[in-house]
């Protein structure tokens, strides 16, 4: 009598790529997205895409355009804009926490997750990101931006 044969077990999950030592100090290993973050590009990305309106030290407002984008993580939408002054209604209705998914799928389809409302003020018209790689490195900056304990 035949039986039929058995198949190969699976083979083991692969590693994380290697990261090289000179990389090691501005990149992290963050478990529910791609393997590795690059903070230090995370911060080139931030200077392209937000310093045009926002800013990101420990101290201060923000600029003329936007707020202060230091500890952003974490707080409810609306919250840093509601310290600076500006148009916060259409960002706290969304009664969103900027969490790491929240914070991600903003980044890549803003519009999507904070509608526009006819008569709102501010002047926040970001388009979003295309490349994951841009999203995910940019997170990577934005927690970095803490008060330290």
């Amino acid at each position: 009598k035949m039986t039929a044969a058995t198949p190969p077990p699976p083979p083991p999950p692969h590693p994380p790529p290697h990261v090289p030592p000179a990389a090691e100090s501005s990149a992290q290993q963050l478990p529910w997205a791609s393997p590795v973050v690059d903070i230090r590009r995370g911060q080139a990305v931030f200077k392209k895409h937000c310093s045009q309106c926002h800013t990101a030290r420990p101290e201060g407002k923000g600029t003329l355009l936007g707020p202060n984008l230091w500890g952003v993580m974490g707080t409810n939408s609306g919250s840093n804009v509601k310290a600076w002054g500006g148009s916060f209604a259409r960002l706290e209705s969304a009664f969103l926490i900027w969490t790491e998914p929240n914070m991600l799928a903003f980044l890549e389809r803003p519009k999507e997750i904070i509608p526009f409302r006819r008569g709102d003020t501010s002047c926040m018209n970001f388009r979003g990101m295309d490349r994951e790689a841009d999203r995910l490195d940019l997170l990577g900056f934005l927690k970095t931006l803490v008060v330290a304990t």
